[in-house]
């Protein structure tokens, strides 16, 4: 079986173990192999963000060359509407890639994280390709350590005193592609991430009181008001998607809970437009 695996999404906190395990099966991966940008090039509605664009363009580069594609959960199975759950391709990304590319093969769905829903999911895949209990469980057996929690995202060139902190929706902050120009733009500055682990940051979002539920909205939520705790930090960087209302109101529920200022940016604005925004908080 010849299984597509996706280069977006918050593929570090899933793909070590699935590409392990897959192999000890005896499936054959694939990866894409093209330019990012033409993921970013991909034929998609108006209403779709970029990070949703990306997951499309790979899709469309990989589906022609698999029998299954491999989609991350990055909301660990939790289904709720509220924040940016208004937004389909957060609350559930594989449903929306089967509106969208319903031309696509079949969906294996796997956690981001380690769960015992994860081990679950990982037998059930198991036994449909390679259709043998005992090699299922050798697998498992062989590939068990590497399903770990993942560790903090790391920044390239991250400050470890920043005076700017940087928050986002995880699949978009760790897919520093969609927003290298304004890195660059911005490289004088020193700017920082929340360098604790998801499960940590999503605990820390729960504190906070808003009305988030979805995984990924209090990782951010958390993430933006750990910076803001930091004594170095002077203000909280964000950015948000202006295809769906629901970032907008995740970003009003953090800038009311946190104890410095939050800078919110459409994803995609000019690094000059950001420093100008910056400097004047």
């Amino acid at each position: 079986m010849r299984i597509g695996l996706l280069d977006t999404w918050l593929p570090r906190r899933y793909l070590g173990f699935w590409r392990a395990y897959l192999k000890e099966l005896g499936a054959e991966l694939v990866e894409p192999e093209r330019p990012f940008a033409d993921a970013l090039a991909a034929e998609v509605p108006d209403w779709a963000s970029l990070p949703l664009r990306a997951v499309l363009g790979r899709v469309d580069e990989l589906k022609g060359r698999v029998d299954r594609l491999l989609i991350p959960d990055a909301q660990l199975g939790v289904d709720s509407e509220r924040g940016a759950g208004q937004c389909p391709w957060v609350r559930d990304l594989a449903a929306t890639l089967r509106h969208l590319r319903p031309s696509a093969p079949p969906f294996f769905v796997v956690p981001t994280e380690p769960t015992e829903r994860a081990l679950a999911i990982a037998a059930e895949i198991g036994a449909e390709v390679a259709e043998s209990p005992p090699r299922v469980r050798l697998a498992l057996e062989r590939t068990r350590k590497f399903l770990v929690p993942p560790g903090p995202f790391v920044l390239p060139g991250a400050s470890r005193e920043p005076e700017i902190g940087l928050a986002a929706e995880p699949y978009l902050l760790e897919e520093t592609r969609l927003y290298q120009d304004l890195l660059d733009g911005l490289s004088d500055l020193k700017i920082g991430v929340a360098d604790r682990p998801p499960a940590f940051l999503r605990e820390e979002g729960r504190r906070m009181g808003i009305r988030a539920e979805l995984p990924t909205d209090l990782e951010w939520a958390g993430a933006a008001h750990y910076l803001a705790r930091h004594h170095a930090v002077q203000k909280v960087l964000t950015f948000i998607e202006p295809e769906c209302a629901g970032f907008a109101r995740v970003a009003r529920w953090i800038a009311e809970a946190i104890p410095k200022p939050l800078v919110v940016v459409p994803l995609g604005t000019p690094a000059s437009e950001v420093r100008a925004r910056l400097l004047a908080v």
